[in-house]
């Protein structure tokens, strides 16, 4: 791994020094920025293995002058959701608070925030009910109601609030028996409502594993959600490679109906055959694919983020709508510090915008050896971009500590999935060190890092 010193960047700024741009007009929660930056800071010792693992799920809000941060613990008797939260003012952060228990190492919280101020928080299963509970006070993660259990065989809660307080939430469906095709619902729950399943959006077509890794996000309109997917399917012939599809689909009421890019619709549910195709992976392609979440513009223009391995080099790029119809991808690898580009580029990562348009994305760098793979690999470090001129150009740092013997993966960025804006210098938590052997790993001593720059 390379030796090169940290490459920091040149510029410094937090655009509109007073209060950030709404996400949902005059119901915004506005966030401050911080007196002094807190830097990096180590939230936990006690990381599982998927600490902050499945980035689809947004775990950071920053609102009305805090930061509150959600992650996955494991110490040596189980599995803990636990929050804490960064006051921006003093730069202090509260003690940890434990939400609750979760079933294994992917039962991490998806974390997001109504317009009274109100946090939820969906979490524990992989193949189980989802618990929920919701803050009892408006910007305040030292106490919660009680959990709610809802669904059956769930995993990878993806959530948002609408403007009417109504959370929204794509999850996986997985038939253990094997008797029924997989699916991804589509799951509510009004402002004093019950959770409810509403619709299967996805589908597998295959009676075997699938994992849809599908991100949302809302439109300008804040009534258009948008989604990514990445669908890998286990393929129906034994012993041949999975198959990967890169998706992509839109509703514009909500969640009723789906449709493509150009407005065409879909019926549902959709399947890696009916969605907007990006990209192909898997089967006889001789390419893997990732996908990290994706992110609407100011303007209402979609952005995903995916990578490629091919020919044993992996590189990520960012897709948006072309003129005329279609998709442009560009690569970012160009775009890296010039110390790290021997390295690849890869998903997992995220992409977000502030409301001033700054764009900001993280990804995961590795340098591999023969027949190595990218998972946990101790050569990975947590790069970040941030671009102002509309994602045209990007400046880009690798985040602090660097450990050639430790593997520093798995990013989470900050993202708007409800009554919150964005603000310029997004929080960023990442894990630090190892996956461990299995789905049960307890007390693996991960470190849970967070960033933020000012």
């Amino acid at each position: 791994m390379s030796s090169a010193p940290l490459p920091r960047r040149d510029f410094l700024q937090l655009a509109g020094v007073g209060l950030l741009a709404a996400t949902f007009g005059d119901k915004l929660f506005a966030a401050a920025p911080p007196s002094d930056a807190p830097g990096p800071f180590v939230l936990s010792h006690e990381g599982s293995g998927r600490a902050t693992g499945y980035g689809e799920a947004s775990k950071i809000i920053t609102a009305a002058g805090k930061t509150h941060v959600a992650w996955l613990d494991a110490d040596a008797e189980k599995f803990r959701v636990r929050v804490r939260t960064l006051d921006l003012a003093t730069g202090a952060w509260s003690p940890t608070v434990d939400i609750g228990p979760a079933h294994d190492n992917h039962g991490g919280p998806a974390l997001t925030i109504d317009s009274k101020g109100y946090l939820h928080i969906v979490y524990f299963p992989h193949h189980r009910p989802f618990h929920y509970r919701r803050s009892l006070r408006p910007h305040d993660t030292s106490a919660w109601s009680p959990e709610i259990e809802f669904g059956e065989s769930l995993s990878y809660p993806v959530v948002l609030v609408g403007p009417d307080d109504t959370i929204y939430m794509t999850c996986r469906r997985y038939y253990e028996a094997v008797d029924h095709l997989n699916e991804m619902e589509f799951w509510k729950k009004p402002a004093d409502g019950e959770w409810a399943r509403q619709r299967v959006v996805l589908r597998s077509r295959h009676l075997a594993y699938v994992q849809f890794q599908d991100s949302l996000a809302w439109g300008a309109d804040h009534r258009t959600i948008h989604l990514s997917c990445r669908i890998y399917e286990t393929a129906p012939v034994k012993g041949a490679k999975p198959i990967e599809t890169l998706g992509y689909l839109r509703s514009p009421d909500l969640g009723i109906t789906w449709q493509k890019l150009d407005g065409s619709p879909v019926t549902l549910p959709a399947t890696a055959e009916t969605v907007e195709i990006l990209a192909r992976g898997g089967a006889d392609t001789g390419r893997t694919l990732s996908a990290g979440s994706l992110a609407v513009d100011p303007k209402g223009v979609p952005h995903l983020l995916h990578s490629v391995r091919e020919n044993g080099i992996g590189r990520t790029y960012l897709a948006t709508p072309a003129p005329g119809g279609g998709w442009t991808r560009r690569d970012l690898q160009k775009f890296l510090p010039a110390a790290w580009r021997d390295h690849d580029f890869v998903m997992i990562g995220a992409i977000t915008f502030s409301p001033s348009g700054r764009a900001t994305i993280i990804g995961t760098l590795a340098k591999l050896g023969p027949g190595e793979v990218d998972w946990a690999h101790p050569s990975n470090e947590i790069v970040r971009l941030w671009s102002d001129d509309g994602t045209r150009t990007f400046r880009s740092e690798v985040l602090s500590p660097i450990d050639p013997k430790t593997p520093h993966w798995l990013p989470n960025l900050e993202r708007p999935t409800g009554h919150h804006a964005i603000p310029e210098e997004p929080g960023i938590i990442y894990l630090a060190g190892g996956a461990g052997s299995g789905l049960k790993d307890l007390a693996l001593n991960n470190q849970v890092w967070w960033h933020r720059y000012n």
